[in-house]
């Protein structure tokens, strides 16, 4: 376990799990949902890291320039590879200090038939943290990509969401986007959605214009939820019966390597033998 500290603020980062987030203190409180004692997976953790795709490739199978690409299950029972490989993998810790941490991971082909490596840079600053992701190509083919992150936030009686975003892509049972429809067509995240009494949502919104606010008032916190340029996605997980919720920057969409749209659409990225792509969130808090 790593341990970052700075003022009122610490972060908990467990390289072995993903690389993933395990808590974010901000003056005594928990920001985000911590990962309990013993936890094994990111998805008991606080944020992890998608990469060298975001979100779902629909039945394991894309086409890439010509090539049939099919990859393996990676997450029990469920139809679609999810999140890439950083989240089921130990990073490596490249260098740390009091305030900053940079892990690397490094892929070799497989099933993903490309290789290539991976960074995260996690920096305390401001009241809060900022969170880079590259992906950098080691092979001599392009490469398709898309980044994201995937923070949790404690989901209480009052909690707000609130983002500036244009539509949202409704989805089949197994979370796979059907049609891009009006923003306000399942929760009105424009007005501000009261997460406690807002429906089941998996669901990716389009033309996101951050930051995104979360309201605490039990925590007695606001907090500002950030994403590069690169970022105009934001999904959003609200399970039924959990106490989270998930708003989650990428720049791209669901299954982006599987739409006929254009990469403009969809988000998805190519890079070159030796390009790299990068990301970044941001989560800043204050008192109210």
């Amino acid at each position: 376990m790593i341990a970052l500290s700075q003022g009122g603020v610490e972060l908990d980062i467990a390289p072995e799990i993903g690389g993933a987030v395990s808590r974010f203190i901000f003056e005594g409180k928990d920001v985000m949902r911590p990962a309990p004692n013993g936890a094994l997976s990111p998805l008991d953790a606080c944020s992890f890291a998608l990469v060298p795709f975001a979100n779902r490739v629909e039945n394991c199978v894309f086409h890439f320039q010509g090539r049939e690409i099919r990859l393996r299950r990676n997450h029990g029972d469920h139809p679609h590879a999810l999140h890439g490989h950083g989240w089921q993998s130990a990073w490596r810790v490249a260098s740390l200090s009091r305030d900053q941490a940079t892990l690397a991971y490094d892929h070799e082909a497989d099933d993903w038939p490309w290789t290539y490596s991976a960074e995260q840079v996690l920096t305390l600053a401001g009241g809060g943290f900022s969170h880079r992701l590259t992906v950098r190509s080691r092979d001599a083919r392009p490469m398709p990509t898309s980044l994201g992150f995937h923070p949790y936030f404690p989901r209480m009686a009052s909690t707000r969401l609130t983002a500036s975003v244009k539509g949202m892509w409704e989805a089949d049972s197994t979370m796979i986007p059907t049609e891009h429809v009006a923003a306000s067509s399942l929760i009105d995240l424009e007005q501000g959605v009261l997460v406690a009494k807002a429906p089941f949502v998996d669901n990716c919104f389009t033309g996101w214009r951050s930051p995104a606010r979360i309201d605490q008032p039990d925590l007695g916190l606001t907090i500002s939820l950030e994403g590069s340029a690169e970022c105009a996605f934001l999904h959003c997980y609200v399970p039924v019966g959990e106490n989270f919720f998930c708003a989650e920057p990428g720049c791209a969409m669901p299954n982006a390597f599987n739409r006929p749209e254009p990469a403009s659409v969809t988000g998805m990225r190519t890079l070159g033998p030796g390009e790299s792509f990068s990301i970044e969130m941001h989560i800043a808090v204050r008192r109210h």
